[in-house]
């Protein structure tokens, strides 16, 4: 079975992405990450609570299941407990003192205020991510209408053939438009605060019943 640090590895060579932009971008150091990616959780100090924080963080940032990688790191270490403890403590064999729960807690508080002002500036301030599930390119619709349904960040706001239409709080949305028989071209145009935008074209075939 594969470790969590093949996982993480394998998944950022699949999606091109560098150690230094995911660094920068969960705010973690770039030498933890290289020390998750090797199973190297003694490099990493805290112990199990900043691990498992920054590997739920590298995780999200990879579109990875953060459930599934921390029941793999779990099952991992409770094959090798020791593999988890710093280098530091397993040499000088010394014991947890409250000095290093303060400094694991703030560690923690750390990351995961980063996190949030990354999410929170991901999905009111980036750019406009339009995703539309209907109708599909190519699509053969049986009637004279047809259901266009997708999703945007919050904050955007949405035009369908010219036409702005109203928004789930979640940012999805659904409309029912007419379409002529024999081909249709949709144009669907999503817009953030900042005035960026992005624009899909989507084709597809209406049909007599």
């Amino acid at each position: 079975m594969r470790t969590v640090g093949e996982i993480l590895r394998q998944e950022r060579q699949k999606q091109d992405k560098k150690i230094v932009d995911l660094a920068k971008k969960i705010k973690v150091r770039e030498e933890y990450l290289r020390a998750l990616e090797k199973d190297d959780y003694r490099a990493i100090p805290g112990g199990i609570p900043i691990v498992t924080g920054i590997l739920s963080a590298y995780s999200q940032a990879l579109e990875l299941d953060t459930t599934k990688m921390t029941a793999i790191f779990r099952r991992d270490y409770e094959g090798n407990p020791t593999s988890v403890l710093p280098k530091e403590l397993q040499e000088e064999n010394n014991s947890w003192t409250p000095a290093h729960t303060v400094g694991a807690i703030t560690i923690i508080l750390i990351i995961l205020a980063g996190f949030f002002y990354y999410s929170r500036s991901f999905l009111l301030d980036g750019a406009p991510v339009l995703k539309l599930r209907s109708p599909r390119e190519g699509e053969i619709i049986i009637g004279q209408e047809v259901i266009v349904e997708g999703r945007v960040k919050r904050g955007d706001v949405v035009a369908v053939n010219g036409e702005k239409i109203l928004l789930e709080e979640n940012g999805s949305f659904q409309t029912i438009i007419d379409c002529q028989q024999g081909e249709n071209l949709l144009l669907i145009e999503a817009g953030n605060p900042k005035g960026e935008q992005e624009r899909l074209a989507r084709r597809f075939v209406c049909q007599e019943e």
